[in-house]
């Protein structure tokens, strides 16, 4: 018996990674300072994901031997006005449900701290509203991490 799966493609604009660097800051601060931007929208965080630390304990057993990250975790948040939005124009957009960032260090660079998203473009109103979201946590978490850098850090 053959069976066949049927997929079906949706034409939406392509969703895309944003990277920003925040520096002179250090992991620990910007991690803080991604929370506090979260929950300054009126969001409860689930628990981070140790993305970093799991990379570092599985390498061994899958011959990865260099790390790529010095530490790294994932927030997960979901805002019920923004899932409405998108879920009311396409259900498949659950899938954008929970939002994540993603804050790493590079090993050897621990004042520079990447915050990464996929922000999935302004096809749809609600996708404009979940990229608006994440754009203004990303925003508030990236300069309350610059603005607590002690005076002997250089900027």
């Amino acid at each position: 018996m053959l069976l066949a799966a049927c997929w079906a493609v949706v034409a939406v604009a392509e969703p895309r990674i944003v990277h920003r660097v925040i520096e002179p800051s250090d992991f620990a601060r910007a991690s803080e300072a991604l929370q506090d931007a979260i929950e300054s929208q009126g969001l409860i965080p689930g628990p981070r994901s140790q993305f970093g630390e799991m990379l570092a304990r599985t390498a061994p057993a899958l011959g990865n031997p260099a790390p790529v990250f010095a530490q790294a975790e994932i927030f997960s948040f979901c805002s019920a006005q923004v899932s409405w939005a998108l879920v009311l124009e396409n259900p498949e957009s659950i899938a954008y449900c929970p939002l994540h960032v993603a804050l790493y260090t590079a090993p050897g660079a621990p004042e520079r701290v990447h915050l990464v998203y996929h922000d999935p473009g302004p096809a749809t109103a609600g996708t404009r509203r979940a990229s608006d979201l994440l754009h203004a946590i990303a925003e508030a978490a990236a300069s309350q991490a610059r603005r607590f850098v002690p005076a002997s850090t250089p900027r």
